[in-house]
């Protein structure tokens, strides 16, 4: 159980002739950590918390970023692509990367 966010982007490419449609799922998963499913369909676990502070919402923990599917592996350049993906898809949250 937990809450899911359907974000959608249009993008038009260079001819704006098509619009491409970039689909990414949040899924809160209670209090800690969120299941990240990007435009690829791929999912990964974030390891992360809620806060109860005025600085910040919620904290990431990089190093607990996983792929559902275990047979993808992620190094530091993978995981902060998902970190700024995710970033720019909640910019109300107010984050700290640990």
């Amino acid at each position: 159980m937990g809450y899911l966010l359907n974000i959608i982007e249009l993008n038009k490419n260079a001819n704006d002739e098509n619009i491409m449609i970039e689909e990414n799922k949040i899924k809160f998963l209670g209090r800690s950590d969120i299941q990240f499913t990007d435009e690829k369909g791929i999912s990964y676990i974030i390891g992360s918390e809620m806060l109860a502070s005025k600085k910040y919402d919620m904290v990431i923990f990089t190093k607990e970023i996983e792929p559902v599917d275990k047979k993808n592996m992620l190094n530091d350049e993978d995981k902060q692509v998902i970190i700024s993906k995710l970033f720019d898809l909640t910019k109300g949250i107010k984050w700290l990367v640990k």
